[in-house]
């Protein structure tokens, strides 16, 4: 969640310029930006790359580490190595700090633009996902967003409950 502990919610359309630069709305900047400057960037699914806090992603991940290094420390992984293997290469590739500059904008780093499928001076969507910030290609939101907005009710009573 935002160390502020509000949720992050709203949908704005942003210009990636000629540097693959995008502005963030302001009012989630001081949410997301660490002592440092920096957010970090997660790939999420083709077409979606999140944003994170990064005191927050930091203690997601070495939780999530600190879990699967003890199973193969432990014996666990026999037969699974495989499994383990993809894990660190998705890992190695799936995250990067990038520094939040003036007017809350963030250049997306090559491998994650090629992820987004996106271009200079192409659209992009920024969509509050309640605990992170999200930048969507826009077919890539309508699909998702085409898919669960009909059990939008069921999963709203669902967490509500």
């Amino acid at each position: 969640m935002a160390p502020s502990s509000e949720l992050f919610l709203g949908e704005w359309t942003r210009a990636l310029d000629e540097r693959y630069r995008l502005s963030l709305p302001m009012e989630w900047v001081e949410s997301l930006v660490s002592e440092s400057g920096e957010c970090v960037l997660a790939k999420e699914r083709p077409g979606c790359v999140s944003i994170w806090h990064p005191q927050q992603w930091d203690q997601w991940l070495s939780d999530g580490v600190a879990l699967v290094t003890s199973k193969i420390h432990s014996g666990r992984a026999t037969g699974r190595m495989e499994q383990f293997q993809m894990f660190g290469r998705l890992l190695s590739t799936r995250h990067k700090k990038v520094p939040i500059a003036g007017r809350g904008r963030i250049a997306v780093p090559d491998s994650f633009r090629t992820f987004l499928g996106v271009e200079a001076g192409g659209e992009m969507l920024v969509v509050g996902a309640a605990v992170c910030v999200e930048m969507w290609h826009p077919a890539r939101w309508s699909e998702h967003i085409g898919e669960y907005m009909p059990e939008f009710r069921q999963l709203f009573d669902k967490l509500a409950d």
